[in-house]
């Protein structure tokens, strides 16, 4: 993976590739105040606040409980959402990523407790305290009663554990 600065990071819209150039190639690390994030091409339809696995080519897709098998997985988290191969950002967290006010947000199921552990859930995209496969490294700051997006805290890069 290679690293940018800000330069070039929009996080906030997708992009369908006719663009010429894209705004980066597959699996480019770019730092913004909000942590950090990847660029990545859609495979299937991604949710805005939607958990995303990241392949090792570039292609990211809903993360389930089903497709989160392998260890050390790279996780991420769609702040747009995105059509089948369209290229976006998503933030996959790092040391203090995220955080109160930062608008850094993930789809948590019903009754999460704030600060709790996050793990995949059967429902794509969306993940809950309740234990399955754990998502290192990243919590969400408050309980919330229905299913929403809710802010999220990392300390290091989102994987599945």
């Amino acid at each position: 993976m290679s690293q940018v600065g800000s330069f070039g990071v929009n996080y906030k819209k997708t992009f369908t590739g006719t663009e010429s150039p894209v705004p980066a190639s597959l699996m480019t690390v770019g730092s913004l105040p909000e942590g950090e994030f990847v660029f990545v091409q859609a495979d299937g339809a991604i949710d805005q606040y939607g958990f995303v696995k990241i392949e090792n080519d570039g292609q990211a897709a809903m993360l389930t409980t089903t497709n989160a098998g392998s260890q050390g997985l790279l996780v991420g988290v769609a702040q747009v959402a995105a059509a089948d191969n369209e290229y976006l950002w998503v933030w996959v967290g790092g040391l203090n990523g995220g955080g109160s006010g930062s608008g850094i947000k993930g789809k948590l199921a019903a009754s999460y407790a704030a600060k709790a552990n996050l793990f995949t859930t059967a429902t794509a995209g969306v993940a809950d305290d309740a234990s399955t496969t754990k998502i290192s490294y990243v919590v969400g700051l408050t309980t919330n009663t229905g299913a929403a997006a809710v802010e999220l805290f990392s300390v290091a890069h989102l994987k599945v554990n």
